[in-house]
């Protein structure tokens, strides 16, 4: 058995490896009311620990989506450790086949494991994010800079900048702008720092926390797509998953499905076996070929 299972929760679109990585999807708290989708897209691929995340508009949510998917079949492409010059071709193959309609935002972060350190290759264009924090106090050591890179309007595909990470104390986070707006609805920010809740224990107990302050303050809030990753103890695994980036109808359809749902955890070995569960959540099981489980938009 894997010391470090990986382990989806449907009913609260979350995703954890244990010790090392959690994940979450929330569609903003008007947005199916509205009649939208969710924008946001998460994609988690634990065979090259390259993990992404897609912020599509409102006019055509699926973007963020159609994006991830796209880079995914890239990489089943590639190398199963790719080096910068390949992930660059990557993101230049992806940027390049977007079209101008299906404009989203892209973030995306690379680990290379090399004994006791760990080098991230990180790369973003739009408002999406990815920091580096320092998980005893919150301080920012890093965080990419919201620019007009969107995949499918800019001509500039976003650069790729390294770093070599021999902490243990460092912990990654990749996030689309709701995740920041939410934080400052939260609490006050402090410039250069993160609250010290969010490193409080490991990090695949994370996200967890931020759902339960969405619920506990009641708070009014964008879509948040997020992950909080040590860099350290996450570890490979064959699948692939793929969530959000989600229809109106396909959003309305999660929030009737799991309006007195049940939110237990689902482990891997038994993902087959709940494949209507999943897709009704619009997660996407892709297997290391990157065939698809289901197929759901």
């Amino acid at each position: 058995m894997n010391a470090n299972p990986i382990l989806i929760n449907p009913a609260k679109r979350m995703v954890r490896q244990k010790g090392a990585l959690s994940a979450l999807l929330v569609t903003g708290s008007d947005k199916v009311e509205s009649g939208f989708g969710n924008g946001d897209c998460l994609l988690l691929d634990f065979s090259r620990l390259i993990f992404a995340v897609s912020d599509g508009s409102e006019r055509y949510t699926q973007a963020s989506r159609i994006l991830l998917e796209r880079l995914a079949k890239v990489l089943s492409e590639q190398d199963m450790s790719p080096d910068i010059s390949v992930l660059k071709r990557s993101i230049e193959a992806i940027y390049g086949a977007q079209k101008y309609t299906h404009k989203c935002t892209f973030s995306l972060v690379a680990f290379y494991k090399n004994r006791k350190e760990v080098i991230a290759s990180i790369s973003s264009g739009g408002d999406s994010m990815v920091i580096v924090a320092d998980s005893l106090d919150g301080s920012i050591i890093f965080k990419t800079v919201p620019d007009m890179n969107f995949a499918g309007r800019s001509k500039n595909v976003p650069g790729i900048s390294t770093f070599t990470l021999k902490d243990r104390k460092f912990r990654v986070i990749i996030a689309t702008d709701g995740f920041a707006e939410v934080l400052n609805k939260m609490e006050k920010q402090k410039q250069g720092k993160l609250p010290k809740w969010l490193f409080n224990g490991p990090a695949c107990g994370i996200t967890g926390k931020v759902y339960g302050k969405l619920i506990k303050n009641k708070l009014d809030y964008d879509d948040i797509g997020m992950m909080v990753i040590d860099p350290f103890d996450i570890s490979r695994e064959d699948e692939s998953i793929l969530i959000g980036g989600t229809s109106p109808h396909k959003e309305a359809f999660f929030a009737a499905s799991y309006s007195d749902c049940g939110s237990g955890w689902i482990r891997k070995n038994n993902w087959r076996d709940n494949e209507e569960i999943l897709e009704a959540a619009g997660i996407t099981i892709l297997t290391d070929s990157q065939k698809v489980h289901q197929i759901i938009i």
